[in-house]
């Protein structure tokens, strides 16, 4: 009863939350050139792997903890995030550094997002929001180990509104994209000042407990592994063609990749926030029925994934057409190449199950194999195919680790090849429903607006 409960405040809090995002992306989009979100998008990689790198995995760790209510335990947790928070700036104030200092001997790619001389500040500013983010009480943590989610879920919400009203407000009075750091400074600082004063339990207060330490220190080191390897992974993307396209062949690309993992995102926040805790609870009081419950979440996970890849296929040029102005059509091609990506997403609940099952391990040599894959694939793709040849890379660069996967299972019994098969068998429907809807979209625009998308 809790999960579904749990998974229902997930649900309804992050779809309104995707809402808000998206309307907001629209809106600011009419209010920016393309090039803005290029140039974004290569700042918030760099500041999110330097983020991920140092990543110990303190949720995970509090999650899975005995002692996650004991108050020594918790207070160290938080005294270590606050630190882990400053270095990060710190690193990425190092960053920033480095890429001035190279713009100015010309030794990056020429008509590149790299040579942009705004680049080096923003990286500065907007990794402060880390800074921010570190305070957050230790009670959002424990509230979602308990799943209850319904506090937490509120807080996002606002955050959302109030930041995208912020950077609506900024964008309109001043065309700028600091629109977009002055908006995250203040959503980080809400969602910590909620945190404290509205969410129930422990107080924060600094601690540095030698035991608690060790014990995430135990946990963390596979976590960092794992962070430090799939950090370049999942943002690897940005890195590459910030080298290859100019800032607003870059937006386009991030506004098809922000699309495409719109679904993604849906289904990682409402499956992963119940998963975890639920399959870990399941490990600790039942775990012979772990099969059982982890096939349950997998089949209504796998219909989400599977279903919208071919959705989002058949839909991808009208969608485009229709949320933004004619500046940005370039991304209905690539948005229908990046749907692939969806294919592979639905084994994130493995994941989960790993952590559940205190195996780190698993995900770092996981990682391992998605950072060559998307290293080597994605250059020699585009050096033979060019543009198309890298966003293809990007869709399919998950597929060599299937396999993988499929052995880590096979130690657990975790393997249902049958139900492997017969899940891709919802992409047809997907598609089926998305050409049903953009017909449906393209008659509505026509007989309202008197011209074809």
């Amino acid at each position: 009863m809790r999960v579904l409960k749990a998974g229902s405040w997930t649900l309804i809090g992050f779809g309104l939350a995707l809402v808000l995002r998206l309307i907001g992306n629209i809106i600011i989009a009419r209010l920016l050139d393309p090039e803005v979100f290029g140039i974004m998008a290569v700042c918030t990689a760099i500041h999110v792997i330097i983020a991920l790198t140092s990543d110990i995995g303190l949720r995970q760790a509090v999650i899975r903890s005995e002692n996650a209510y004991d108050p020594v335990f918790l207070n160290t947790a938080w005294t270590v995030q606050i630190l882990r928070g400053s270095l990060v700036w710190i690193l990425c104030i190092g960053a920033a550094i480095i890429l001035h200092f190279l713009n100015t001997r010309d030794a990056l790619p020429p008509g590149t997002v790299y040579r942009n001389s705004a680049l080096p500040p923003l990286i500065v500013a907007a990794s402060f929001s880390t800074v921010i983010q570190s305070l957050q009480s230790m009670k959002a943590i424990v509230l979602g180990r308990g799943l209850d989610l319904r506090q937490n879920t509120i807080i996002e919400i606002a955050n959302v509104v109030v930041g995208y009203l912020v950077a609506i407000a900024v964008a309109w009075s001043t065309r700028s994209i600091w629109s977009f750091i002055l908006s995250g400074w203040i959503a980080s600082a809400l969602g910590v000042l909620l945190s404290h004063i509205w969410l129930p339990g422990i107080a924060d207060r600094f601690a540095w407990n030698r035991r608690a330490l060790r014990e995430l220190a135990n946990f963390g080191r596979w976590s960092s592994a794992s962070s430090i390897i799939g950090v370049m992974a999942f943002n690897g993307d940005r890195l590459l063609l910030g080298s290859w396209l100019s800032p607003t062949s870059l937006g386009f690309y991030s506004i098809a990749s922000n699309l495409s993992s719109v679904l993604d995102n849906i289904g990682s926040r409402v499956f992963g926030s119940v998963s975890l805790p639920a399959l870990s609870e399941i490990l600790r009081k039942q775990p012979d029925r772990l099969g059982e419950i982890f096939f349950r979440m997998r089949r209504w996970a796998d219909v989400c994934y599977v279903g919208s890849a071919g959705f989002l296929f058949a839909i991808a040029h009208t969608l485009i057409a229709l949320l933004y102005d004619a500046r940005y059509l370039d991304a209905g091609h690539m948005l229908q190449l990046l749907s692939f990506g969806l294919l592979f997403s639905r084994y994130g609940l493995v994941q989960d199950a790993y952590i559940a099952l205190g195996k780190p391990q698993y995900l770092a040599a996981i990682n391992a194999v998605k950072v060559i894959s998307l290293f080597v694939a994605v250059p020699l793709l585009y050096n033979f195919l060019g543009v198309d040849g890298a966003i293809i890379g990007m869709a399919f660069y998950l597929l060599p680790t299937v396999p993988m996967i499929f052995w880590f299972n096979r130690r657990h019994r975790l393997n249902n090849f049958k139900f492997e098969i017969l899940m891709l068998g919802v992409w047809p429907a997907g598609w089926l429903v998305g050409r049903m809807v953009a017909s449906g979209l393209q008659s509505i625009h026509a007989l309202t607006w008197g011209t074809n998308i």
